[in-house]
C-alpha cells in the first residue's frame, strides 16, 4: 500500500468515527470543496488545494 492511500485510509476512518453532528458538517464542507474544484482544471485545483491544506496544517 502506498504512503498517499494509507493516509487517505486513516483520514476516512478519523472522518467516519466523528459525532455525527461534525461528521455531517465535515462531510458538507468537503462536498462545497470538490464542487468548487470542478470550476478548474484539474491540475490547477490540485495545486492549489494542496497549497490551502499545507497553508492550514502550518497554521
Amino acid at each position: 500500500m502506498k504512503e498517499e492511500e494509507a493516509s487517505l485510509m486513516l483520514i476516512r476512518h478519523a472522518i467516519d468515527n466523528l459525532p455525527q453532528p461534525q461528521k455531517e458538517r465535515v462531510e458538507r464542507c468537503i462536498g462545497r470543496i470538490k464542487e468548487t474544484l470542478r470550476d478548474y482544471e484539474e491540475e490547477d485545483a490540485g495545486l492549489a488545494l494542496m497549497l490551502v491544506a499545507a497553508e492550514i496544517a502550518a497554521e
